[in-house]
């Protein structure tokens, strides 16, 4: 099927893009240029929407990368703790110090298993909290609405990431160590508690030499990664250096370009359905904004059996990929929308793959076990049917993702238009009974 995206409403996209960086600039979660962006999104989704609107909410944006620094220094201090078990070594205060030490690991651990891992608010508290927006606009059903689709996007730019800008592809290395010796230190330390107890309780002496080795080669290989890691983003208003054309106005524009062709072609909308095109805040949050959405409008989203095609990291035609499921945080996506999405791509001649967030190669599945999750997941969390739709590879990423060269010369001209057909496609081959 030959679905044409006119040369000005490309133009349209790409200018788009540029024009949010001049006059925004740089968007962290909960900035005042993430809410100047939501607002210019805003005004250009009134000239093709029915409605719109921005649907303000609240979240500590700092604690979805902040939780890196707590858990470094509670690792450092567990560390000393038990180095000073040789200064009381065979008193209870030995055994009252493994407790502590173990004590300290386990909350370590928790916190990026519930924060990083679970993308749960785990210790948000600890952080300020602040005000960001979700960009909602609909385009009404022709009849009685019996289904809503959503294609959704993110205007908030990454906090710039120091060790993936300054080491490259050091900055997986120095990540796997730091996580690394998180989880195995955590295993030491919970083997020696309990032998510790149990030499308290046959009146024997502790084992201690063999660890005390062990926790000193620990140091020695993760001092540099921890102290890295300390700095993983910058304080303040310093971290806030991202431009963040690829990732994410690359979709934002596509959204933009998907209503301004529905605008002009409405008989490609079903009769029954009810489009929403949503540009969320703070996906690099945690996506905060996309889970406060689907925790707002959960009842209707439910109601019509809604369906959500999100857009993340537009880079290249041939890096384009229907996501399945997303490693990080476990999360499996809609078989249906996934096979749509494939047959909607075959629809339009657009070649298109299926893989896990991050890539099929073996190299890009590992990586993508640490390379975060999507909006999409938000959905499919709440069991409200989605996948994304990305362009990017983590082996050629490391020269702008999350940091300040993330600017339009790295779209490749042709991948917003291949994505906004794929999108128009999947609206084709929606039934009219729906």
């Amino acid at each position: 099927m030959n679905i044409e995206i006119s040369k000005e409403d490309s133009d349209y996209m790409y200018n788009f893009i540029q024009r949010i960086i001049d006059e925004c600039g740089p968007r962290m979660p909960c900035s005042h240029q993430e809410a100047k962006s939501a607002e210019l999104i805003k005004k250009a989704l009134e000239e093709t929407c029915d409605q719109v609107t921005i649907e303000p909410f609240t979240c500590h944006p700092r604690a979805a990368l902040g939780w890196i620094r707590i858990t470094m220094v509670l690792i450092i201090f567990s560390f000393i703790l038990f180095f000073l078990i040789q200064m009381v070594f065979n008193s209870y205060w030995a055994l009252l110090l493994a407790i502590i030490t173990f004590c300290i690991n386990f909350i370590a651990v928790l916190i990026p298993w519930y924060e990083f891992f679970n993308y749960r608010e785990f210790i948000d508290p600890l952080f300020k909290k602040r005000e960001s927006q979700n960009v909602i606009g609909k385009i009404n059903s022709k009849n009685e609405i019996k289904k809503i689709i959503i294609f959704s996007a993110h205007h908030d730019s990454a906090l710039q990431f120091n060790l993936l800008r300054y080491l490259k592809y050091g900055y997986i290395i120095v990540n796997f160590l730091g996580l690394g010796i998180l989880f195995l230190w955590f295993l030491v330390s919970a083997v020696f508690l309990i032998l510790t107890l149990i030499t308290f309780i046959i009146g024997s002496a502790i084992i201690y030499d063999i660890f005390f080795a062990i926790a000193l080669w620990f140091i020695i290989i993760a001092c540099i990664p921890l102290i890295l890691l300390f700095f993983f983003v910058s304080f303040g208003e310093k971290a806030n250096k991202v431009p963040g054309a690829v990732d994410n106005l690359s979709a934002v524009a596509v959204i933009l370009g998907i209503g301004r062709y529905l605008k002009r072609h409405n008989e490609v909308i079903p009769p029954n359905v009810e489009i929403r095109l949503i540009s969320f805040g703070c996906e690099e949050a945690f996506l905060r904004g996309a889970y406060r959405y689907v925790e707002k409008h959960l009842d209707e989203l439910k109601t019509y059996d809604a369906e959500c095609i999100n857009m993340d990291a537009l880079q290249k035609i041939e890096y384009l990929t229907i996501s399945d499921k997303e490693p990080t945080t476990r999360t499996i996506h809609s078989k249906e929308v996934v096979q749509k999405l494939l047959k909607a791509a075959e629809l339009v001649n657009i070649e298109v793959k299926t893989a896990g967030l991050g890539g099929g190669s073996f190299i890009e599945k590992i990586m993508g076990l640490l390379g975060g999750g999507t909006d999409a997941a938000a959905f499919s969390k709440a069991k409200i049917k989605a996948s994304t739709i990305t362009g990017l590879s983590l082996l050629q990423m490391v020269d702008f993702y999350h940091q300040e060269t993330d600017t339009l010369d790295k779209i490749e001209k042709g991948v917003l238009e291949s994505v906004a057909k794929i999108c128009i496609g999947y609206l084709k081959k929606i039934p009219s009974k729906n």
